[in-house]
C-alpha cells in the first residue's frame, strides 16, 4: 500500500472544512481525491511534477455578492519551483511588527482567501523597512501570523505557536507539525514574548521551515530549528 504523505493529507482536510464552513455547495459528482488527481495531471502537463507551486481557488456563484447557493467554481494553477525552495534558509530572516494593520479573529479568519489587503499593505510596509517578512498582531495586540507564514518560538526547549482563536491561518504545514510533534503548545503570544524567545521560525507549505534570525534587531539562534527542518521537513520532500 502507498504510504500516504501527510501534508497532502492535511490539505484536503482544510478543503473540506473550508468549503463546510463557508456553506459552498459541493459538486456531487467530485472528490477531494478527484481533485488532487487532477493537479497531479496538470502538473505532469506543465512539466513540474519534481516540485511545484499549487495554487487552487474556489469560488461560490457567478461572481456576484449575492451569487451565494450557486455552483462551486474552482481553478487550478501550477508553476514549477526550484527544489532548494525546501533547504533551511541558513542567513536567516530579518523582521519586525506591522503597525499598519490588525487581523481580525473573525470564524472565517483561519481560512486562507484571496481578500488580501490586510497582507498587501504589509508586504509594502516589509519593502518599505527592507525586511524580508514582518509579523502581523490581531485587535487584541497579539502575535497573530507573518505576511506569508505561520509563526512559531522557542522558549527553554519549549516549541510555541498562536492558536487559531488568535486569528492565524490554519495553514497546513502547522497542522503538520503540531499533529506529529505532540508537545507544541497554542498559546496567545504578546510582542515581549516573541523578543524574549530564544528562537523563532514561521512556516508554510511552500517552503516548510524558515529560521528567523532578528525581530525589531533582536537576535535569535536556530540550534532547534536546523533540527526540526531536518527531522520533519526534509523527509517529506
Amino acid at each position: 500500500m502507498e504510504k500516504r504523505n501527510p501534508v497532502i493529507f492535511l490539505s484536503q482536510k482544510r478543503i473540506e472544512k473550508s468549503i463546510a464552513l463557508l456553506h459552498y455547495i459541493w459538486p456531487q459528482h467530485l472528490t477531494v481525491e478527484q481533485l488532487f488527481s487532477q493537479i497531479k495531471i496538470l502538473c505532469e502537463k506543465n512539466k513540474c511534477t519534481a516540485s511545484a507551486r499549487v495554487r487552487l481557488s474556489f469560488s461560490n456563484g457567478n461572481g456576484g455578492l449575492y451569487d451565494g447557493g450557486g455552483k462551486l467554481n474552482y481553478l487550478i494553477e501550477a508553476w514549477s519551483l526550484d527544489t532548494s525552495i525546501n533547504d533551511l534558509n541558513v542567513n536567516g530572516m530579518v523582521t519586525g511588527f506591522c503597525p499598519l494593520v490588525k487581523k481580525s479573529c473573525d470564524h472565517v479568519a483561519n481560512l486562507k482567501s484571496a481578500s488580501a489587503l490586510t497582507y498587501s499593505v504589509a508586504a509594502q510596509y516589509v519593502q518599505q523597512q527592507k525586511w524580508n517578512d514582518c509579523i502581523i498582531l490581531n485587535h487584541r495586540e497579539n502575535i497573530c501570523e507573518t505576511t506569508i507564514a505561520n509563526l512559531f518560538w522557542i522558549k527553554n526547549g519549549t516549541i510555541f505557536t498562536p492558536s487559531l482563536t488568535e486569528g492565524c491561518v490554519d495553514g497546513v504545514m502547522r497542522a503538520y507539525l503540531i499533529d506529529t510533534i505532540e508537545t507544541i503548545t497554542e498559546t496567545p503570544c504578546r510582542p515581549i514574548d516573541l523578543l524574549e524567545a530564544d528562537e523563532v521560525f514561521i512556516t508554510n507549505v511552500i517552503r516548510g521551515i524558515r529560521w528567523i534570525r532578528s525581530v525589531e534587531n533582536i537576535n535569535y539562534t536556530n540550534q532547534l530549528t536546523s533540527r526540526l527542518h531536518q527531522q520533519y521537513i526534509t523527509s517529506l520532500f
